[in-house]
């Protein structure tokens, strides 16, 4: 589901139990908020999906955040990782969106 509107459709229908928003493809940060509070109206939990660089601090900020998805790949264009400590995501003190690109890194995967 790619926007609040099939969000609030399934939440209204009782047909979720956990929403997986992912920031990149809902249109930002504040899209992936407003998913978060509407999935907490409805005592639903948010698990998002990919870029756990990003959501862990998502997570962190809202009642219902539940679970951070651990996918690796993007090791090879960053130069930093998310922090787990003890089982669990910890959201970085950094400013920033908490994904550090490593541009050289990107630019040797540019197809001329």
């Amino acid at each position: 589901m790619y926007s609040l509107g099939h969000f609030r459709e399934y939440l209204e229908h009782g047909a979720a139990q956990i929403v997986q928003a992912d920031v990149g493809r809902i249109g930002g940060i504040t899209p992936w908020l407003k998913a978060a509070h509407l999935a907490e109206a409805f005592n639903v939990a948010i698990s998002p999906h990919f870029l756990m660089e990003l959501h862990v601090s998502l997570v962190a900020a809202v009642p219902n955040g539940q679970y951070v998805e651990h996918i690796p790949q993007l090791r090879s264009v960053t130069r930093s990782e998310i922090e787990v400590r003890d089982g669990h995501a910890v959201a970085p003190d950094a400013p920033g969106i908490g994904i550090d690109w490593n541009t050289d890194a990107i630019d040797d995967r540019r197809i001329a």
